[in-house]
């Protein structure tokens, strides 16, 4: 778990690990989501190829049940 403070212009700071991460530079945008009830930042990724990403993603064998377990695992 990484804690960071919010400042008075309810500012924080992505802390330099989860930037790196993410690949995450000064200037970039990221977005925030919430899903029941975590936040979640994530970086956008311009896909230069969408069908064929999109189509890859369905061959893939994954327990989405073990990925949240995962997740959550993550974040404390």
């Amino acid at each position: 778990m990484i804690r960071t403070k919010v400042t008075e212009k309810y500012q924080t700071t992505i802390p330099k690990h989860i930037r790196e991460i993410l690949k995450v530079k000064a200037g970039e945008t990221v977005e925030w989501y919430i899903i029941q009830g975590m936040v979640v930042l994530r970086k956008p990724v311009k896909l230069e190829k969408p069908v064929e990403f999109l189509t890859s993603q369905t061959r893939l064998d994954l327990d989405a049940v073990k990925l949240v377990r995962e997740t959550r695992e993550e974040f404390g």
